[in-house]
């Protein structure tokens, strides 16, 4: 059997369906279908069955790891039984749990993690718009309302969100690099940590974190017969609603319309709950660390950083100034 690196893409696709047909045997599910549907991050496959449509995921533990991914399934079951959110919402196997590890396959090179979600109907809503943002606004806003009675069990580990580079090991600060990181930058970029991690710190100290969905943008999001569906719940951590919406705005924050974008994701949250940033300078402070977060990713893993912390750079500049 050919080596799972030497093959094409096409030839793993089918490695993992035929490893996603054997594992479907432990569902208590009689399978009409199956098809493949992305392979961006991860394989995902539908399924129609006798229970209804789902989607099939694979997670690799090196990218996504077991606590995590645990985390996740109980905080979608939480909020599919207790918010008006549409969420996808995790199935179990015949023994009970939501995730299948699959750690000895002849098809895959690696131990692999199996989920099995509700389909999310829809078309996604990826414009940019003043009505998506105020889905959006509703959305997060009954997520957070949700999550703030979110009551996990004692082994429930996810992300903290409670430092301006939690997500990767810091380098932009500290690499030496005159090309990349000259010294006008690097102040910069000093700043803007120190300034964001100040604002991150004094939103903990206020109110205990809840669970948020760190990752809000309008992809995330799906429209079906009126209704709003969200998902990727992947990047869940404990943080506070304001970094939240810090994210959900850094997308829109640099547009000439971003009032329009403000006003319409502000009455769609406040549609469910209280506003909770107490200021502009609270928001642009929380946008710097999703700018932080990003150009400490775009370093780590080389991902054009000449292009990138040229225009992240002067995103500071605008929010410092």
């Amino acid at each position: 059997m050919k080596d799972f690196e030497s093959l094409t893409s096409r030839g793993r696709i089918q490695r993992y369906r035929r490893v996603l047909i054997e594992t479907l045997g432990t569902y208590p599910l009689e399978i009409d279908s199956v098809s493949f549907v992305s392979d961006n991050s991860r394989p995902v496959f539908r399924i129609n069955s006798d229970q209804g449509i789902f989607a099939a995921k694979f997670h690799i533990p090196s990218e996504h790891n077991y606590a995590q991914l645990k985390g996740e399934m109980q905080f979608l079951k939480h909020i599919s039984e207790h918010s008006p959110l549409y969420v996808e919402t995790p199935f179990a196997n015949t023994e009970g749990e939501y995730i299948t590890k699959i750690e000895e396959s002849r098809w895959l090179p690696e131990t692999a993690h199996f989920i099995l979600i509700s389909w999310v109907p829809g078309r996604q809503l990826r414009a940019l718009s003043t009505r998506s943002y105020r889905y959006l606004g509703t959305s997060v806003a009954e997520l957070h309302k949700a999550s703030a009675d979110f009551k996990p069990t004692h082994d429930f580990s996810i992300l903290r969100n409670d430092r301006v580079f939690y997500w990767d090991e810091e380098v932009i600060l500290s690499r030496k690099d005159p090309n990349l990181l000259p010294p006008r930058r690097q102040e910069c970029l000093r700043i803007g940590a120190s300034v964001s991690q100040h604002a991150i710190n004094q939103a903990w100290h206020d109110c205990p974190p809840i669970v948020i969905h760190n990752d809000p943008h309008p992809c995330n999001l799906k429209i079906h017969h009126g209704k709003i569906y969200m998902y990727d719940f992947e990047d869940i951590a404990y943080g506070r609603p304001e970094q939240d919406i810090g994210t959900a705005l850094y997308h829109v924050r640099f547009r000439d319309d971003f009032s329009l974008f403000y006003d319409s994701f502000r009455s769609g949250y406040e549609a469910i709950q209280p506003w909770p940033i107490a200021s502009d300078q609270q928001l642009d402070a929380l946008i710097m660390a999703r700018i932080m977060m990003f150009a400490n990713y775009v370093m780590n893993y080389d991902i054009n950083p000449t292009e990138n912390l040229s225009e992240f750079e002067s995103n500071l500049e605008v929010l410092l100034s």
